[in-house]
């Protein structure tokens, strides 16, 4: 009777695969790949300290999410978005977004808001710093950090997805707002604290108005950078 076949090596590649994965998700969700940057598989796996098998199957997982896309030649971009796109993504992370706000206040611990709080805080000094990826990654986990308080997998993975086709196309406004509008940062920063005070006091409604206006605000704000873009 046959011994029944080794497992160790795929699941090795499976993680392999995975924390490929993950190093080019966080990469697009703290705008460091930009749009228009046209990269390679080699270029990629040397960044990840990786192969390239693990990370040409986590750029094709990213291109089915419309988070990357490969050219004709091979080469890796994130793809521009005209502004219908735009539009009905900006329209989808505003309405996901604030359910997952409310959610959040319904459902978050004394542990969670101490954790939002304090990643608050690590956005504004590294926004005082004008550390774009600093400020752009700690914003990130801030965001996600009352996303999973909704304690729903299925609306954050949506919202995910949503945030990486989104997120590199509003590096350049960032840099513009870290730059030369310290009065929007900190409004910004502002609205961040009024969610974790909405949601400490386990106020749905509150939390949900709040991100949605953050949202709107934000994105009328990354709409007027671009619209001044040659």
């Amino acid at each position: 009777m046959a011994s029944p076949a080794p497992v160790f090596s795929r699941v090795e590649r499976v993680t392999l695969n995975g924390l490929a994965y993950e190093g080019l998700k966080s990469a697009l969700l703290s705008g460091r790949l930009e749009p228009g940057a046209v990269l390679t598989l080699r270029q990629l796996a040397d960044e990840l300290g990786t192969s390239m098998m693990p990370v040409r199957e986590a750029v094709s997982r990213l291109a089915a999410e419309n988070a990357l896309a490969v050219l004709p030649n091979r080469g890796i971009v994130v793809p521009q978005l005209d502004s219908a796109a735009a539009a009905d993504i900006w329209d989808l992370r505003i309405t996901l977004e604030g359910d997952a706000s409310a959610r959040a206040a319904r459902h978050a611990t004394t542990a969670d808001i101490e954790q939002m709080t304090t990643l608050c805080r690590e956005v504004e000094v590294a926004g005082r710093a004008s550390d774009l990826h600093g400020a752009l990654e700690r914003n990130n986990a801030f965001q996600f950090a009352v996303y999973q308080a909704a304690r729903s997998p299925v609306l954050l993975r949506l919202i995910e997805v949503l945030r990486m086709q989104s997120v590199p196309h509003c590096s350049a406004a960032v840099r513009v707002m870290l730059a030369e509008r310290p009065a929007y940062f900190a409004q910004s920063w502002s609205n961040h604290a009024a969610l974790i005070e909405a949601i400490a006091a386990h106020d749905a409604e509150a939390a949900q108005g709040i991100k949605q206006r953050d949202l709107e605000q934000f994105r009328a704000f990354v709409e007027s950078v671009r619209s001044r873009q040659p």
